[in-house]
């Protein structure tokens, strides 16, 4: 070997490692670009009968406990009287797993909010029930939970 070859030899070594480092860097950031945005943010789900729309906002799609929005719109003007009962309930049919039903505090006209414990990742099915007093109605809202 001449005294040229082992005196790069070293930084050889050193460039080969720095490059790794880079590409390790890299790979880190790009895969931390493709995780899943949605994991800790609210989602709102929407649905609706002829009388009321609902939207519904889980704070934190994930398993444990969550807050969750219920937002009671009706179609045609305002209502008058007193508010309707919600209850929610997030239950998993692959599973046969439910949460108790939770009742929602009423916060105003057309909002509500209660909390969920949901003790498992997978596919949901938030129950509300709205019960006018006369007449009741149930929405259903599915929702993939992460772990």
């Amino acid at each position: 070997m001449s005294a040229r070859t082992a005196s790069r030899t070293p930084m050889v070594r050193f460039l080969y490692g720095a490059a790794a480092a880079l590409l390790t860097v890299s790979l880190a950031l790009v895969a931390i670009g493709f995780l899943p945005s949605w994991t800790d943010d609210a989602v709102s789900l929407t649905a609706g009968s002829a009388t009321d729309e609902v939207t519904l906002t889980v704070a934190r799609p994930r398993t444990g406990a969550t807050d969750v929005a219920i937002r009671l719109t009706p179609r045609r003007g305002g209502r008058s009287g007193r508010p309707p009962a919600i209850t929610l309930q997030a239950v998993m049919p692959t599973h046969g797993y439910a949460t108790p039903p939770a009742h929602a505090r009423v916060h105003g006209p057309g909002s509500y909010s209660t909390a969920v414990h949901v003790m498992m990742p997978g596919r949901w099915t938030f129950h509300v029930s709205v019960d006018y007093g006369t007449r009741s109605d149930q929405f259903d809202f599915p929702l993939a939970i992460s772990g």
